[in-house]
């Protein structure tokens, strides 16, 4: 868990976030750099945004620009939302994330300080140990993947400006990293450079507000599906559970048997408070994300079609729309995971159903209509994220893309 905080916490405190930090949680300094950063990611907005607009009669300049614009977008969407909803963040961590939700439960508490060595029991101890630590593990190597593969795209996209210019002779030259544009000339070279460090900050900004909030965001989801999962093993095995606790005991079977579902309708309702509060708060993210990141496959792709095959130009609008293709999908993954998971979970609830009282049964039926609602992460109207959502993404973007070709062919 240290090495895990630590990690998040070096990462987003490069923008001034202290969502993992619980020391400079209130912290002013950290705040003021913040609300910088969340200046930065607006300028920019504005500049890419000019920029698109001004060449709009230049198709190819607006479609390069484009790429840049997109990027601006998410980053100051991604800032915004660490600034405006960190409290609700940090309070999201402290409730399933630093202390362990499951843990609330209290058949879960009673296993964990059991000493089992077989049975139903002993898998499900480890089944909530286990779970916790890898997705911890996995959350971790994907923050590192993804700032790697950010840092990637922004060196390739400074260095091209910098490597042009050395080759070129033109010693009046002022290219810059990115598509923007700026209500000043770079004819004099310090105001160049300071323009250019502008450039360097913001597309390093963007290796804090990518990875930090997103992978934040798939730590959070994640939660969610790792306790679905444990309620599933837990109703699936209920009879053999209580059977290990009660052992010679048969006349508590029943009733422990209807305890134990009424912990896990408490534990789902909870859960499910806590996804829908998430989920409150990042839906516009979802929905700016799908959109624009359509938009960004399209003009990417198109540039990839009409440069030369093995320039610096190629390489860099590959690895900058595969990284946006990779986000979309696992985002969609984890959406139709959540989904799969509450089907699981609603197919669990009636195993057995007719081994138990009618007391048992009576609440069998209450919460098989709770679970019938499952928990579907919206992101526009009945739009949810999923892999059809992420199927659409893709036919959305290479229609663009056609359409786009057809322009330029003709």
């Amino acid at each position: 868990m240290d090495e895990f905080v630590t990690i998040f916490n070096r990462v987003l405190l490069f923008g001034g976030i202290t969502i993992f930090d619980k020391r400079n949680q209130n912290s002013k300094k950290w705040l003021v750099l913040q609300y910088i950063n969340v200046f930065v990611g607006l300028l920019t907005f504005v500049f890419t945004s000019v920029f698109v607009l001004s060449n709009a009669s230049d198709i190819l300049l607006c479609i390069q620009g484009a790429s840049i614009w997109i990027t601006g977008v998410i980053m100051f969407i991604s800032l915004t939302i660490c600034l405006l909803f960190r409290k609700k963040f940090f309070a999201f961590l402290e409730e399933i994330v630093f202390v362990d939700l499951m843990l609330e439960m209290p058949l879960i508490q009673h296993v964990c300080k059991m000493q089992v060595r077989r049975g139903r029991l002993r898998e499900l101890k480890e089944l909530v140990i286990s779970s916790h630590e890898k997705l911890l593990q996995l959350t971790t190597l994907l923050l590192r993947s993804y700032v790697a593969s950010v840092w990637f795209s922004a060196t390739l996209y400074l260095c091209s400006p910098i490597y042009r210019m050395s080759l070129s002779n033109d010693k009046s030259l002022r290219l810059l990293a990115f598509d923007m544009w700026f209500p000043w000339g770079l004819e004099n070279f310090t105001v160049y450079v300071a323009s250019f460090m502008f450039h360097a900050y913001a597309g390093y900004l963007c290796c804090v507000a990518y990875p930090g909030l997103q992978s934040m965001i798939i730590l959070l989801v994640g939660q969610v599906i790792r306790q679905l999962r444990i309620l599933t093993f837990i109703l699936l095995h209920l009879d053999e559970l209580v059977e290990e606790l009660v052992q010679e005991k048969k006349d508590l079977w029943q009733p422990g048997c209807t305890l134990i579902l009424s912990q896990c309708v408490d534990h789902y309702v909870k859960l499910k408070r806590f996804a829908n509060r998430l989920n409150k708060i990042t839906q516009p993210f979802y929905l700016t994300l799908i959109l624009v990141a359509s938009m960004l496959v399209c003009v990417c792709s198109v540039k990839i079609a009409i440069s030369d095959r093995m320039s610096l130009d190629v390489m860099k609008y590959c690895v900058h729309e595969f990284c946006y293709t990779l986000v979309v999908l696992m985002f969609c993954f984890l959406g139709q995971k959540v989904d799969d998971e509450c089907e699981k979970l609603e197919e669990a609830v009636t195993e057995k159903w007719y081994i138990y009282n009618s007391k048992h049964k009576v609440n069998v039926r209450i919460f098989k209509m709770a679970v019938s609602q499952r928990m579907p992460i919206y992101i526009f109207g009945s739009v949810t994220l999923s892999l059809p959502t992420f199927t659409w993404f893709i036919k959305t973007g290479m229609s663009f893309f056609t359409l786009v070709m057809s322009v330029l062919n003709e």
